[in-house]
This record gives C-alpha cells, sequence and structure tokens, in this order.
C-alpha cells in the first residue's frame, strides 16, 4: 500500500514537473508564487518542532513534525534572496541590517547567553520584519503589477524561464 502512494506521488510530481516545463514561467511568477507559500506558512500555529506517535497498521510510529517558526524564517529568506538584485539602495541598507541583527542574535546564542527558543523567537521577529519590508519595497516599486519584473535589458529575448 505504502509504495502504490508513493509511485502515484512520484508519478504526480513528475506531471508537475513536465507541465511547468512546457509552460513558460517569468520571474514575476515565480515571487508570487514564493509569496503565496509564505502566506500559507503564516496561517499554522507558530509552534516548535516535535515527535508525535501514530498508528500505523499494527505499529505505532514516530513522525516529526517541523518547526513551523523555523519554515517561515526560511521561506522570507528565500524570498529575500530572491528579490535581492530587485533591492534598492534603502532596502538594501535595511536588509543588511536585520542580518547584522540575526548574526548578533545568532552569536548570543553561541555563546550561551540565550536559549534556542529565544533564538528563534528573536529570529522569526526579525524575518518578520524584513518580510514586511520587502512588501514595502515591492509595492512602492509596482514591482507586482504587468510585466515589471521582465528584464528590460534583454527585451528580445524576454525572462521566461522555461
Amino acid at each position: 500500500m505504502d509504495w502504490k502512494r508513493k509511485t502515484n506521488r512520484t508519478s504526480r510530481i513528475k506531471m508537475e514537473y513536465i507541465s511547468n516545463q512546457k509552460s513558460k514561467r517569468t520571474f514575476r511568477d515565480i515571487v508570487l508564487d514564493q509569496l503565496h507559500k509564505i502566506l500559507e506558512l503564516s496561517c499554522e500555529e507558530f509552534r516548535g518542532g516535535y515527535t508525535q506517535k501514530q498508528l500505523r497498521g499494527n505499529s505505532v510510529e514516530e513522525v516529526y513534525i517541523p518547526d513551523a517558526r523555523k519554515r517561515i524564517c526560511q521561506a522570507i529568506e528565500f524570498f529575500s534572496f530572491l528579490i535581492q538584485p530587485k533591492y534598492d539602495t534603502a532596502m538594501k541598507e535595511k536588509s543588511e541590517k536585520i542580518k547584522k541583527e540575526i548574526q548578533e542574535n545568532l552569536q548570543e546564542y553561541n555563546d550561551k547567553k540565550i536559549t534556542a527558543e529565544r533564538f528563534t523567537l528573536n529570529k522569526l521577529n526579525l524575518m518578520k520584519t524584513l518580510f514586511e519590508e520587502l512588501n514595502f519595497l515591492l509595492s512602492s516599486k509596482d514591482y507586482l503589477k504587468g510585466d515589471s519584473y521582465e528584464d528590460t535589458s534583454d527585451e528580445e529575448e524576454g525572462t521566461e524561464i522555461q
């Protein structure tokens, strides 16, 4: 039964990959997809990771439930990497300031001045601030309207991703 489930999932992933290869996607589409993922993650309860026992047939299996706080931090960080080439001077400064605060937070954790829980909460708050700033950037530059994410330096070929 598990083998069939895995096979069906693998087939579905391959089909999605093939259909994505056939359709052309712009940089704007990718950014909007990542925004959508962040919004989905933000609807989850921000709780730490833990293991949960689940009954599978006649046996009990421990399953790890990922830390939702770390997942959204990672999604926001990737989003910032994605649109980093579009940063203006003010956003570059804000981003550097937040990165510096994250590094200071990590150093405090490494020096055992704060707990792992406090480190995670501090990072989550900093990443929320970064996400807010990124949204202000997108809004102020109208990056989400039309083809404004397109690379205008190579207009003949466009920047569609296949």
